[in-house]
């Protein structure tokens, strides 16, 4: 998430548009870690609010690994529809950690702004 200060963050948006607002169908959780919270897009009913950004031309295969190792596990990149577009996105496998909370606005930003003292993963 573009802004959140994470440097794994930073590298990947390095290659990346500036992007633009957007929204999916599913639903968004905050996962509660030490060194932060993080999100969680499950598929379902709702509307998560985030960006979309397009591939700039440093983008390649390696960057796209990186990014998925960064994830981990605990996602699997699949596509999301965006209107007319479709687009990549991590999505929660499997089921949530104790302590993970549900964003109803569907915007982890807007959640964790709304909460003092909370922070994004790595920021």
């Amino acid at each position: 998430m573009a802004g959140m200060g994470n440097r794994h963050e930073r590298a990947a948006h390095a290659l990346l548009d500036k992007g633009r607002a957007a929204s999916a169908r599913g639903r968004l959780y905050a996962v509660p870690d030490p060194a932060g919270w993080y999100p969680a897009l499950l598929p379902g009913a709702g509307v998560v609010r985030g960006m979309v950004h397009r591939a700039g031309p440093r983008f390649d295969a390696r960057a796209l690994a990186r990014i998925d190792a960064y994830e981990g596990r605990e996602y699997r990149r699949g596509t999301v529809k965006l209107g007319k577009v479709t687009a990549c996105a991590y999505i929660w496998r499997g089921p949530l950690p104790r302590g993970a909370c549900r964003i109803a606005c569907g915007d982890f930003r807007v959640w964790l702004a709304a909460r003092r003292g909370r922070r994004a993963y790595g920021a």
